[in-house]
């Protein structure tokens, strides 16, 4: 197994909740939110340029658009947005303002459509999708904290964390109907809690754990090949970008860390950095309609 220790931060921002990073291959910048505070956060990698829009409602995650702008996941549904003209109207209300559940991590799959987890209280919680028609599907029910999820690169495997069981499980996916089957355990860590993930393109899963203080890498059988040792207990997620497509971003947080405690972990809640040797592919973009 391959140890990586990193020491700094690639940027300090020192987010809430930092989460949903995405490689916008277009631009060559690198997005994610605070979801707590309702930032989008917009990067250029190359020279450290940081720009950041407050849209005034807790984001769960983004999705791309072609023309670059974005589909919000809010604590009470879905909006539109983009740096020019902000944040439009809610076309679908979901759950209303105040609910215990509220959108939480987020991916567009090979056909469009965006699969979107929701948090709250034990059970309480689901997988959705929502298909370029703008209809909204149950995907998986009874979760806890729907997390991190992706696809194999032959899109025969679909993964997905419960946050809430410590757990990602292994579905079989058929990419002609989005339906999944033959549910298993896929990896439990030994200390923490795995959280957003990114697949890269030989199939390996890269894999955020909270409350471990490290990313993980995992083979296909669920073994772990490389960890790479942070200086922050709380990890988000992660997403791999860059011209070349193998520099891992992680995301982090601050959420719930004692405040005597941050003096120790100053970089909490900052952007981290890493190379690595296998390249991540591009994200999918949205063919919704709205």
């Amino acid at each position: 197994m391959k140890n990586i220790r990193v020491q700094d931060s690639f940027i300090k921002v020192g987010n809430s909740l930092g989460e949903s990073p995405l490689w916008d291959q277009q631009t060559q910048k690198l997005l994610w939110v605070d979801i707590n505070h309702g930032v989008i956060h917009n990067l250029n990698p190359r020279n450290k340029q940081l720009k950041s829009y407050n849209v005034g409602n807790k984001i769960g995650s983004i999705a791309l658009y072609e023309d670059e702008s974005l589909l919000l996941a809010t604590d009470t549904g879905f909006s539109n947005w983009n740096k020019t003209t902000g944040l439009e109207a809610e076309f679908l209300p979901v759950f209303n303002s105040g609910d215990p559940v509220m959108f939480n991590d987020g991916k567009v799959d090979a056909n469009g459509n965006f699969w979107i987890g929701t948090k709250g209280p034990r059970g309480k919680s689901a997988l959705y999708m929502l298909d370029p028609a703008g209809t909204l599907e149950l995907k998986i029910p009874d979760l806890t904290i729907s997390n991190g999820l992706d696809w194999s690169p032959d899109l025969k495997t679909f993964y997905h964390t419960d946050s809430g069981d410590q757990a990602i499980y292994r579905y079989d996916f058929d990419v002609n109907t989005n339906s999944l089957s033959n549910k298993n355990v896929f990896f439990k860590p030994k200390t923490g809690t795995p959280d957003g993930l990114t697949v890269d393109i030989e199939g390996n899963l890269w894999v955020a754990i909270w409350d471990g203080y490290k990313v993980v890498q995992l083979n296909q059988d669920g073994e772990v090949l490389t960890e790479i040792h942070l200086p922050v207990p709380r990890p988000t997620s992660v997403a791999l970008g860059g011209s070349n497509m193998r520099t891992l971003f992680i995301t982090s947080a601050t959420d719930g860390i004692d405040v005597l405690d941050l003096f120790d972990q100053p970089m909490s809640g900052d952007l981290f950095a890493v190379n690595v040797k296998t390249p991540g592919r591009p994200p999918n973009r949205l063919k919704l309609n709205m």
